[in-house]
């Protein structure tokens, strides 16, 4: 007789993690403040994804609004997350916002997209130099 198969309407994932108390505490033992150390490699990170959005803009250069709306911002923390913005800014170069035609193309002009390019090709970089500077920083990354 075959065997049934049993199915069910549980919606939850059950995880068991273990290790993380002795993580915290090897944290807790370098005297470090994590979100300085975290902010800092956030930032470090984004800089090769904010030149080669740069240089993309540059290959667009007409009238400079656009590179001049390239822009990197300082990290920001909220809650637990630490974060920067890296693209084109509107507020920094009022226009600059144009450059999402040249991003994702129009009727009459091909697409050139720099902006995904920049981040799917950075990719790998991005997290080599989050290590790198968490490791300058004194955190126990591995």
């Amino acid at each position: 007789m075959a065997k049934s198969k049993k199915y069910t309407n549980r919606r939850s994932v059950s995880l068991d993690l273990t290790g993380l108390e002795e993580y915290a505490q090897r944290i807790a033992e370098t005297g470090r403040n994590v979100d300085d150390a975290v902010a800092k490699a956030v930032h470090e990170s984004a800089k090769p994804i904010y030149d080669d959005i740069k240089d993309w803009a540059e290959r667009h250069k007409r009238t400079g609004v656009g590179l001049e709306g390239v822009d990197l911002s300082d990290p920001e923390q909220s809650g637990n997350d630490i974060s920067v913005t890296v693209g084109i800014n509107d507020d920094k170069a009022p226009g600059s916002w144009h450059m999402v035609f040249t991003e994702y193309g129009t009727p009459t002009q091909p697409a050139d997209p720099g902006i995904r390019n920049a981040f799917d090709n950075n990719k790998s970089k991005v997290k080599k130099i989050q290590r790198e500077v968490l490791k300058r920083e004194g955190m126990p990354i591995d």
